[in-house]
């Protein structure tokens, strides 16, 4: 099953039609980083994501999307597979979390919701972005309300289904002056984006005691780093050392060039060895 997925988002999936202008995940070429720029001029903030994302999207959905974006397959019969296709990519009539192919039919699926948002915002003078379940909207001159919550959630039911919805506990408005971050990142009020002063300092704290000393390691984990102390699945150290690599892989997505930085500070074989971890 590996392999077929991999072939179909290959040979057919990748073809597909999204809304380049909205859409920042799964997607060569373009980062969380790019995502955020998008708002570096804006004041106001809305953030929210989408409730049970995979779980949300149905079979009807995938057929739909699937049979719309026929002309852009390079497979003259494609229209005869399409029945196999879904088969092969739904589970129980949702879209899985696990399968490769579930990320790609994601944006296929909420390529009429996003261009329906963007013309919203664009007429509005907003600025709306996607990764994956996270949806931004930001304004720069007007503070956003509750109205602009309504109105996704009208056109999700609208252009994907009426069983989709918004996060509320994760839906949040904020402004420039206000401590926030945005994906994991922060926009300064000059508009510069950047990662959090905090969440380098504390990654940098753990590989320099991961190399000068175990004990001092598995303190400052203990102490700064969330996790199960009751579950005997992992070590300290283990513990530690999965947050260095966990976050050396998000921030080569947020900002490349501090990852870079950390090359020159620590040389490029201890970070390549974290990152190798990712892949274990």
């Amino acid at each position: 099953m590996k392999y077929i997925h991999k072939f179909i988002n290959s040979s057919i999936l990748a073809y597909a039609k999204y809304n380049k202008d909205v859409v920042y995940s799964y997607t060569k070429g373009v980062s969380i980083r790019d995502a955020i720029e998008k708002h570096s001029g804006s004041k106001f903030f809305l953030q929210t994501d989408i409730s049970n994302f995979y779980g949300s999207l149905n079979r009807d959905n995938i057929e739909i999307s699937l049979r719309y974006q026929i002309d852009n397959f390079p497979i003259s019969d494609i229209e005869d597979y399409i029945d196999l296709i879904v088969y092969l990519t739904v589970v129980e009539d949702k879209l899985p979390a696990g399968f490769s192919t579930s990320p790609l039919l994601s944006n296929l699926c909420l390529l009429d919701f996003d261009t329906a948002l963007l013309k919203y915002a664009n007429e509005n003078k907003l600025v709306y972005t996607r990764y994956s379940d996270d949806l931004i909207i930001s304004s720069v001159n007007d503070r956003l309300d509750n109205d602009i919550v309504l109105k996704i959630e009208s056109l999700l039911c609208e252009h994907v289904n009426d069983s989709i919805s918004l996060n509320q506990s994760k839906t949040k408005f904020n402004h420039i002056g206000n401590s926030f971050k945005l994906l994991g990142l922060n926009i300064l009020p000059n508009g510069t984006v950047t990662i959090p002063s905090s969440e380098k300092k504390k990654l940098e704290t753990l590989i320099y005691l991961y190399f000068t000393g175990k004990d001092k390691f598995i303190d400052f984990t203990n102490n700064n780093i969330k996790y199960n102390k009751e579950s005997k699945e992992r070590t300290v150290v283990e513990v530690g050392t999965r947050y260095i690599t966990n976050k050396l892989v998000a921030f080569n997505s947020m900002d490349p060039e501090y990852v870079n930085k950390l090359r020159r500070k620590y040389g490029n074989t201890v970070i390549e060895m974290f990152l190798r971890q990712s892949v274990n």
